[in-house]
Order: C-alpha cells, then structure tokens, then sequence
C-alpha cells in the first residue's frame, strides 16, 4: 500500500471515540456519498485485523452498501467469513472508519461486489490540528521510556515516526515494551539535536497498525503530551520551528 493510501485503523481509549461518532442516517449516507463522488480509495480489514484490502464504495442506499471485491480470490472468501470487518477511508481530507457486519456477495453495475447493511453509526475521526514534523530515517528522534514496574527493568528506546508541540507518534518493534491505549508513562526523554533534551509525560491515545509495501504490518502508537510545562514546550516549539524552516528552504 502507498504512502499517500495509508488508511489504519484508529483505536481509542476510554470513551474517546464518542468525540468523532456520527448516528443520523441521513448523514451517514451523505457522507459515504461524497466518498463515492470522489472516488476515494478504502481499505477493509478482517481476519481479526490480521488481513487487509483495497476497495472504493460502488454505491450506498437508506438500507446498504456496495464495495468493489478485491483481486484475491483467497482473501474475498476469507472477508465473507469474517464476523467483524472495519472499513477505514477518508472525506475531506479526515479519516472516516466503521465496523461492517453481515457480508455478502451482490452485484453492482454487472460486477461482482460485496455488501453491507449500512452501519449505524461511523467515526469521523478529526484531532486537533498541529504541523508534524516527520523524523529522518537516517538519523531518526528517539522516546526513551523509564522502566516500566512488572514490564520492563532497563529504559526502553522507541524510535519517532513524527513529532508535533502536541505528541509522538511512535514506531513499536517486537523487542520494544508493549504500550497500552490510555496508559501514561511519565519522564519520558526526547534529545532534540542542537536544542537539548525534552523531558514529558505521554499518554497513549491510540494504537494501529499499518501496511508496509511487504504486506507485513507495523505497530504505530499516538501519543500526546500530557500537561508540558512552559520550559520544555519552548524548547520543543524551537525545535519544530528551526526544522520547518529548514524543509522550507529545501523545497
């Protein structure tokens, strides 16, 4: 999957998730229609999360909707069995995702396609907005977390896929501790190159996995700064803005 579809699935602690759910029907169904007219790629998750496909909303009425079948065989039989199947896409630039149940083979148009009754509620999944800086691969920002009581007895070094004044989001190896949505891990140490070491506390807001080129999937956390004092988010500000300033001047 390209980076430009990268659609993952948004998991959420607490009662987070109530913030971005959508019930009207009416609404619901104006929304996937507005995906529908601009063609907007999809992905259906299924074997508990386990696989994945790429699909596009043929067409959607009061009572369902109509996905276009992927090009495996294997994997629309495997989706057919699934009890749970989460859609995940986007509408105007924000990320919309739902559960789908009760799959079934149909027709649209001639073609073969599968279909959903229409879900009764979705997510609109829209945070606060920041510029988030992505991390150089090379020479990427590390989160180094304090050993963790019953879990871990030695710090743990958690490589940065992106940083903003509001959180991290974080790429979890296997070897790296496994974080928990809604945990808080506090004192946690980010060297900033040039400007020093940030020193905050972080709460995991969600967990999710994304698809590599390989067809693997990789372990990505949220998460955001809790209560950061004057001192440090100066210094990540300063941070953020000399690197901005830099990508700037490179483009």
């Amino acid at each position: 999957m390209s980076k430009e579809t990268q659609l993952t699935i948004e998991k959420f602690c607490d009662d987070e998730e109530k913030k971005f759910l959508i019930r009207s029907t009416k609404e619901i169904q104006l929304t996937l229609n507005a995906i529908i007219q601009k063609k907007q790629a999809a992905v259906l998750y299924f074997d508990n999360e386990q696989r994945f496909l790429k699909t596009v909303i043929l067409a959607v009425n009061a009572n369902g909707l109509w996905l276009d079948v992927g090009p495996s065989e294997e994997d629309n039989t495997h989706l057919l069995h699934s009890d749970s199947i989460i859609f995940v896409t986007k509408h105007q630039g924000v990320k919309v995702q739902f559960v789908c149940h009760q799959p079934m083979m149909a027709t649209y148009a001639s073609h073969p396609s599968f279909y959903f009754p229409l879900p009764d509620h979705i997510l609109r999944v829209q945070r606060r907005d920041y510029f988030r800086l992505s991390t150089s691969p090379a020479a990427p920002l590390k989160c180094i977390i304090p050993p963790i009581p019953v879990k871990s007895d030695k710090p743990d070094e958690i490589i940065i896929l992106d940083i903003s004044v509001g959180g991290i989001a974080l790429i979890c190896k296997e070897h790296n501790v496994k974080l928990e949505a809604g945990e808080i891990y506090p004192d946690c140490q980010i060297e900033l190159p040039g400007i020093g070491t940030l020193v905050a506390t972080i709460q995991v807001k969600n967990l999710f996995d994304v698809p590599t080129p390989s067809g693997a999937l990789s372990k990505h956390a949220g998460c955001e700064f809790v209560q950061l004092d004057g001192k440090m988010c100066m210094l990540l500000q300063r941070y953020v803005g000399i690197m901005q300033s830099k990508l700037s001047k490179m483009q």
